[in-house]
Order: structure tokens, then C-alpha cells, then sequence
């Protein structure tokens, strides 16, 4: 298939602890763009400015003022990004249901695995558009 005219997709991650992110990097920075950002604030300015795909929002990020729920409200209070994709992370599983009240397009938990995070790329996004990725379960 030709590559040509499609892009990598592009994530922007919202994280304030280094060792998260660096679980995130390893995931995805072969198949995607990325941008990284360690606060609300940050993310909302990304996202006026640049076009993603997918955010990845981490629910407690160490600020008193704009955690997670609030980043991705922010974010879509902006008429360009009120459809855009946004994913909760949090280590918190019990509460899945509401962070999906809140808003969040789906929600991932920490450690964040790779089976996770690819099954819900896939379902997120029509891949005809990017460059063309195996994020097919790998079975040994």
C-alpha cells in the first residue's frame, strides 16, 4: 500500500510524572507523533495552537488549578476540539464509569499496557488516513 499521502496520527500526552512518560514514549513514539506536555495549562495552549488526534490526559497532574477532568474541558471548550478524542489515564479503575460522565472518550489505567492502549488506538481512529501501522496484537 502507498504511504505517500498519509501521516503518522498525532498524540498529544498530558503527564507530569517523568516515568510515565516514559512508558508512553515507548509505546507510541514509533507510530506517532507526539507531544509532551506536564500540565493543563500547557495542553490547552497545544491544542488551540497544533491539530491532534488523540489526547492522553492524565487525571492527577500535581496542579492545584487544572487537573485532568478540567484539562479536557478546557480543551474542548474551544470549537475545534469539541470532537476531539480524549482519553483519561489514571491508576484510579474503580473510577472508570465517571470519567467517562465527565466526558472522556474512554479511559485507560496505570501501568498503562501496551494490548490497552493499542485495541483502543484502533478503535479510535480510521487508520486509511495515517501511515500504515501493525497495532495488531502480537501472538507468540
Amino acid at each position: 500500500m502507498n504511504n505517500l499521502n498519509k501521516r503518522k496520527a498525532s498524540i498529544l500526552i498530558v503527564e507530569d510524572n517523568e516515568l510515565d512518560i516514559l512508558v508512553l514514549k515507548v509505546l507510541l513514539e514509533r507510530h506517532f507523533n507526539l507531544y509532551i506536555v506536564s500540565n493543563g495549562q500547557d495542553a490547552v495552549n497545544a491544542a488551540r495552537e497544533f491539530d491532534f488526534d488523540v489526547v492522553l490526559a492524565d487525571i492527577n497532574l500535581g496542579d492545584p488549578n487544572m487537573d485532568g477532568v478540567q484539562t479536557m474541558k478546557e480543551i474542548r471548550s474551544n470549537k475545534k476540539n469539541a470532537a476531539l478524542k480524549i482519553f483519561a489515564v489514571t491508576a484510579y479503575a474503580e473510577n472508570r464509569q465517571h470519567y467517562l460522565d465527565e466526558g472522556f472518550n474512554q479511559v485507560l489505567t496505570k501501568p498503562v499496557i501496551k494490548e490497552e492502549i493499542f485495541d483502543i488506538l484502533n478503535e479510535t481512529y480510521d487508520s486509511s488516513k495515517f501511515e500504515n501501522i501493525d497495532l495488531q496484537k502480537k501472538h507468540n
